[in-house]
């Protein structure tokens, strides 16, 4: 895997090989909305030099705490849009059901493309191959 982004908050990495990307939220919560923002700013504007048409998607939120109050989600929605647009296929791997509800609900606030919930990393990948 190739580094693209890194901060206390979050990890963006790149396996070539396998035209995966991998968006990991550490464990470290933000202290700060505006913390957020920034780390998601971050991360939208990380240079990259693939096409995302070719590559899919993987976001682990599984260590991340929860966080769903209003302020919050306005703040990065922006940005999140911009980090996950463009891949051919897109899985989120969470650690609850409340966890797949929240990403569901946000997928569909923000009319995004088709993200596929799994609680199974392997499950996931094999989604992401095309197994």
């Amino acid at each position: 895997m190739r580094l693209l982004y890194e901060s206390p908050y979050a990890r963006l990495e790149a396996d070539d090989a396998r035209h995966l990307v991998r968006f990991t939220r550490t464990d470290v919560p933000f202290p700060t909305v505006e913390d957020a923002a920034n780390t998601f700013r971050a991360l939208a504007h990380t240079p990259t030099d693939f096409d995302r048409t070719e590559y899919v998607l993987l976001t682990d939120l599984r260590s991340a705490h929860g966080r769903n109050d209003p302020g919050f989600e306005q703040a990065i929605a922006r940005y999140r849009s911009e980090l996950f647009a463009g891949f051919s296929k897109r899985a989120t791997l969470v650690k609850t059901m409340a966890g797949a509800l929240q990403v569901q609900r946000l997928g569909r606030e923000q009319h995004a493309p088709e993200v596929r919930v799994f609680q199974d990393e392997v499950e996931a990948m094999a989604y992401l191959m095309g197994k």
